[in-house]
């Protein structure tokens, strides 16, 4: 099981890897909808943009991350490989 960062969550929303929990229970695949902001001030402070599905947007910021491990909370997000296959 691959855990999501700061340093890899660029290359796994890029690559299709990234999906986000829907209030359904489905899992939708993210996609990018603009640049990683980062702050110079702040280097632990991160904002990323995506798109899921038709209308469906939103952003992983610095509180979705876990401060103790630095891992994306898995109850929102998940790497492709931990996703369960649709029925």
């Amino acid at each position: 099981m691959k855990r999501i960062t700061r340093k890899n969550i660029d290359k796994m929303l890029d690559s299709g890897k990234l999906f986000v929990a829907m209030r359904n229970g489905n899992w939708w695949e993210a996609r990018r909808n603009g640049a990683t902001k980062t702050w110079k001030r702040d280097a632990t402070r991160i904002r990323v943009p995506f798109k899921m599905g038709l209308y469906g947007y939103g952003a992983v910021e610095t509180s979705d991350f876990d401060n103790e491990s630095g891992a994306l909370c898995s109850d929102h997000f998940r790497h492709k490989d931990n996703t369960p296959a649709r029925a």
